[in-house]
């Protein structure tokens, strides 16, 4: 049977989407929002805001953070200056330069939401981008790799479909027609470097307007039995002036990254939700971004 390129394209254009699974309950606010919470109290008060995302950095470091009741959370979280908690995340992600991690993802195409989410197995250097991707067992596209590496060719990656179909492999265009046909997002938003610079863009944006870039809401949620804090905007407008009209971040207060990240348009649709499993830091051979990696099939 020969395969047709569309098809081709269309498992590059499926590695692109930053976007995650539906856990499998919704999450349940356990605990009253942050704008109903006393901030007094929490030792950031008179801070400047690189002085909180010290002070926040070494109470999740610690453990600390992790150990206050649920309104004491929330009180840090109202009491951050709104450019403290970019400070801080931005100082943790310089500490990941080279990592590996595991998420699922899902994403509305063409208005229609993707029945199946894919897991996804992903190893990702910052400088330069490179990132090899592999499709997990139970999810869709089971099988697939990429491999993106821009110190050889920055607008395209190389890669083969799943199953049966996966003994051929092919140069595609990161933007091109076929692979945005399979996602919203290009190969090089993988990462948690590509949320961090999206939250960023929106906080110049929302300055520029005179308005507030601190998160509308704060919330403690459970999420398949861990606890996190969900952070809420509920932005002026939708793409492509901001990332989308309404973006949620999970925080786990036990370790210092984002677990996951949901965002809805201008009519409440959800249009993206990716869940980060696991984050490991990792030192990468060259042999990791290479197609003739013996562990990969290529």
């Amino acid at each position: 049977m020969s395969i047709q390129p569309l098809y081709l394209a269309a498992v590059a254009g499926a590695v692109i989407g930053l976007l995650a699974a539906p856990l499998a309950m919704p999450p349940v606010a356990m605990a009253q929002t942050a704008t109903t919470t006393a901030a007094a109290g929490t030792g950031y008060d008179g801070q400047t805001s690189a002085q909180q995302a010290a002070l926040f950095s070494r109470q999740v470091a610690s453990g600390e953070l992790a150990r206050l009741s649920d309104e004491q959370v929330l009180a840090v979280f109202q009491a951050l200056q709104p450019d403290a908690l970019l400070k801080w995340a931005r100082a943790e992600m310089n500490r990941y330069p080279e990592y590996e991690y595991w998420m699922s993802r899902q994403e509305r195409l063409n208005n229609q939401w993707q029945d199946q989410p894919a897991r996804m197995q992903i190893r990702y250097r910052h400088q330069p981008r490179q990132l090899y991707a592999k499709w997990l067992p139970g999810g869709a596209q089971s099988g697939q790799e990429i491999i993106y590496d821009e110190t050889r060719r920055k607008d395209e990656m190389y890669g083969h479909l799943g199953g049966v179909l996966g003994f051929t492999s092919m140069w595609i265009a990161l933007d091109g027609t076929l692979a945005r046909s399979q996602s919203n997002h290009t190969v090089r938003d993988l990462g948690f470097q590509f949320v961090l610079s999206m939250l960023e863009r929106d906080a110049r944006s929302l300055r520029a307007a005179g308005l507030s870039e601190k998160y509308s809401k704060a919330e403690i949620v459970q999420e398949q039995g861990v606890r996190m804090v969900a952070l809420t905007w509920d932005l002026p407008a939708g793409a492509p002036q901001y990332y989308a009209k309404k973006v949620q971040l999970m925080l786990d207060l036990k370790h210092p990254y984002i677990r996951v990240e949901t965002a809805w348009d201008a009519d409440g649709n959800m249009v993206e939700k990716i869940v980060f499993d696991k984050l490991v830091r990792k030192t990468f051979e060259a042999s990791a971004f290479d197609p003739a990696n013996p562990d990969y099939r290529f």
